[in-house]
C-alpha cells in the first residue's frame, strides 16, 4: 500500500478505538506514525533503487520490528506527551504497525513478517496496491460528517464484506481461468493477482510444462485477453546466468520472472521480466545481463520501474 493510505488507515484504527483524531492526541499520533513508519526502509533509496527494492518490505516490515517500531515511538511521543499512558500509547502504536503489515500482505507484494525465522515474504493478493475503496472507507471513519452519516462498525463490515468479495471473486476467476486454458496443456502453477489498475480486472500467470502464458481477465464479462506466451528458457542457457548477482537478486524480488536470452555480436542478451505487475502495455520491472561469448559475465542492469533506468549492477 503507499504511505497515505497506510496513514489513513492508522488514524481509522485509532478512530474506531475512539480516539479524536488531532494533533493533540499522543494515542491517534502513535497509531498514525505507527502505520507509517516500517516503509522507513526507503532511506535504501539513498544508496540507489537497486539498495532500495532490494530491502524493501524485508525486516522492517516484520514481527519484531513491529515491537521494536512500537517501543521507539512510545518513547519520543512520551517525551513530547509527558503524563501519558506508556503501556496505552505503546498499543496504540504497536495496533498502528501491524495495520501496516497486515495491509502490504493483502496485495501481491508481500512483506517478510516472519523475519528471522521465515524470509519469505507473504502475500494474499486480494487488494490493488492503490485501493480506493479501502482508501473511502477509512475517510469515513475519520471525519466526523461521515460518521454522523456512516457509523464506523458499518465501514468496518463494510471493508470486511469487501475483503470477503475480492477473495471469492479470485476463486471463481481461478476457476475460469482453468477452465478457459485447459486446451493449452497440462497447468503446472497457476498464480491471480490484482490488476494494478481497475477493481474488475484481474491479472493471472499460468506455468506449463514448456511454457508460461502472462494474461488478464474482467470479473463480469470474464473475457480472456492473453498478454504474452512465453517459452521456457534452454536448460544450458538458464544454467549460464542462475549464480550471477542479477539473478539471484531476481530470484529473491519476484517469486514469478522470466528471462529471455538472444544471441549478440558480443555474445549473450540475457532479459529479466517480473511478471506481476503490467501496466500501459509493458511490466513494471526489468533487468539486463550481457554475457561474453564463453558464458563470462560482463555487465548487468536493473531496470526498475521502467526500461529507460538503468541502474548498473556490480560483477
Amino acid at each position: 500500500m503507499d504511505p497515505i493510505t497506510h496513514g489513513i488507515v492508522g488514524l481509522a484504527v485509532a478512530a474506531v478505538a475512539g480516539e479524536p483524531v488531532a494533533i493533540t492526541n499522543p494515542y491517534a499520533i502513535g497509531c498514525l506514525l505507527g502505520a507509517i513508519v516500517p516503509d522507513g526502509d526507503i532511506v535504501m533509496q539513498v544508496k540507489g533503487h537497486y539498495s532500495y527494492l532490494k530491502n524493501h518490505r524485508g525486516i522492517s516490515h516484520s514481527l519484531p520490528f513491529a515491537f521494536i517500531f512500537g517501543g521507539v515511538i512510545t518513547l519520543f511521543l512520551s517525551m513530547i506527551f509527558p503524563g501519558v499512558s506508556i503501556i496505552k500509547l505503546f498499543l496504540y502504536s504497536l495496533a498502528g504497525c501491524l495495520s501496516h503489515l497486515i495491509l502490504d500482505i493483502t496485495n501481491s507484494y508481500g512483506a517478510q513478517i516472519f523475519w528471522p525465522f521465515l524470509n519469505k515474504k507473504y502475500t494474499a493478493d486480494l487488494l490493488l496496491v492503490y485501493d480506493p475503496v479501502l482508501f473511502l472507507l477509512s475517510l469515513t471513519i475519520i471525519i466526523p460528517s461521515f460518521r454522523d452519516i456512516v457509523h464506523p462498525s458499518i465501514s468496518i463490515t463494510l471493508f470486511f464484506t469487501y475483503v470477503l468479495l475480492r477473495s471469492i471473486a479470485k476463486y471463481y476467476i481461478k476457476k475460469t481461468i482453468k477452465k478457459g486454458m485447459v486446451n493449452e496443456g497440462e497447468i503446472t502453477f497457476i498464480r491471480v493477482l490484482p490488476s494494478l489498475v481497475g477493481l474488475l480486472k484481474w491479472h493471472f500467470i499460468i506455468k506449463y510444462k514448456d511454457k508460461r502464458v502472462v494474461g488478464e481477465i474482467n470479473l463480469f464479462s470474464k473475457r480472456l485477453r492473453i498478454i504474452d506466451i512465453l517459452d521456457n528458457l534452454d536448460t544450458k542457457l538458464y544454467n549460464a546466468i542462475k549464480d550471477t548477482e542479477i539473478a539471484r537478486f531476481f530470484d529473491e524480488f519476484t517469486p514469478i520472472s522470466h528471462i529471455d536470452c538472444i544471441k549478440s555480436a558480443v555474445g549473450y542478451e540475457y532479459y529479466f521480466t517480473d511478471l506481476r505487475y503490467y501496466a500501459a502495455k509493458d511490466y513494471l520491472h526489468h533487468a539486463t545481463a550481457t554475457l561474453d561469448e564463453n558464458f563470462a559475465l560482463v555487465s548487468s542492469l536493473f531496470q526498475p520501474y521502467n526500461k529507460n533506468r538503468k541502474v548498473e549492477i556490480k560483477i
